[in-house]
């Protein structure tokens, strides 16, 4: 069974005896408790000998990351799964404690600045296939200060670029590295996806230079890929253990695809009104969970993207306030589901 991983329980300032109950309940379901949360830093999760690493970098993970390898010295694979970063340092020490242990690194989702050190870490490195292609990506920038501004001297005091170059086995263009080390703010960055992707997307790496948003495969393309400079050692995807339970995947098996139509296939959208379709683009690069509803009108359409919000619920009622009639839900997520 999985051990689900809160951090810092110890920390929290609670009697003995409430602490006591709460490890022992853990204990009654099998869970490990080790933790709080997103709120002390990435979230840790075991499931045989992977070790799953999730959120943003803070500070605490170095002692809970040696914690897990001390209870579980079998530990080979890490899975890094949606962490824009954080703590620069952190992510240095925890690769380098990785590439000590010899275990693989797996990104899930996507993985940015001081988790992308992380994943460069481990002695062999992978894509997983938790999230579709286009969606999983290494991102690589340099250090920044409290307001995202480039720290010049952070970046040259670490040895950034000589680290990066190292833990990519030689093989990082020293060129590109130099340039993504100095991004100006911290909403840019070197971009690495599955060679594979560049056979829809005509490339695989990506540069941003994060003066304006982007979404990362609309920005720079660069004529290499993560296998030739040492992102990935292996082409092969793996599948995380507990791939099956990701929010993604739970909505795919509720709503899936009706077999109308490829997601992107502006031909079958139902909508005849050119704002409408330039909304569908829009909403092709909105982030999941996402939903667009579409009225029988072709005239009107609504739609959704939120990480707290009913958004199949909310598309509907948008869409059905404007043509005032019932509306259908025309995509969810990555998939088509409209039934004409």
């Amino acid at each position: 069974m999985a051990s689900l991983v809160f951090l810092s329980i110890n920390k929290l300032k609670v009697t003995k005896k409430f602490r006591d109950s709460l490890f022992a309940t853990l204990s009654v379901l099998g869970l490990t408790a080790l933790g709080c949360g997103a709120a002390c830093g990435m979230e840790l999760a075991t499931f045989g000998n992977t070790l799953i690493l999730s959120g943003p970098v803070t500070g605490s993970e170095l002692v809970l990351v040696k914690d897990a390898f001390a209870a579980n010295p079998k530990i080979d694979l890490v899975v890094l799964r949606n962490s824009h970063g954080g703590d620069a340092w952190t992510g240095y020490r925890v690769g380098d404690v990785l590439r000590e242990a010899g275990v693989t690194t797996a990104v899930s989702g996507y993985c940015i600045s001081s988790c992308s050190r992380m994943f460069l870490g481990g002695k062999y490195r992978v894509f997983t296939d938790d999230y579709p292609a286009e969606r999983t990506y290494v991102g690589f920038h340099g250090h920044y200060d409290t307001q995202g501004n480039l720290d010049r001297n952070s970046v040259n005091k670490s040895g950034l670029f000589s680290w990066i170059v190292q833990h990519s086995d030689g093989k990082a263009d020293p060129d590109l590295v130099m340039r993504w080390i100095a991004i100006e703010k911290n909403k840019g960055a070197a971009n690495f996806f599955h060679p594979d992707v560049a056979a829809t997307l005509g490339h695989s790496v990506f540069f941003c230079d994060g003066l304006k948003a982007q979404k990362p495969t609309s920005c720079e393309p660069v004529p290499t890929n993560a296998f030739e400079r040492g992102v990935v050692t292996d082409l092969r995807r793996v599948s995380s253990p507990d791939q099956e339970t990701l929010p993604g995947r739970l909505r795919a098996r509720q709503f899936p695809a009706s077999g109308l139509a490829a997601l992107e296939d502006m031909q079958k959208l139902p909508l005849d009104a050119a704002a409408g379709q330039e909304q569908y683009q829009r909403y092709l690069q909105a982030s999941l969970p996402r939903a667009f509803a579409v009225a029988p009108t072709r005239q009107h359409w609504a739609w959704v993207s939120s990480a707290t919000d009913d958004v199949n619920t909310l598309a509907l009622k948008r869409c059905e306030e404007r043509a005032k009639q019932p509306c259908l839900l025309y995509s969810v997520d990555d998939n088509v589901v409209y039934k004409p």
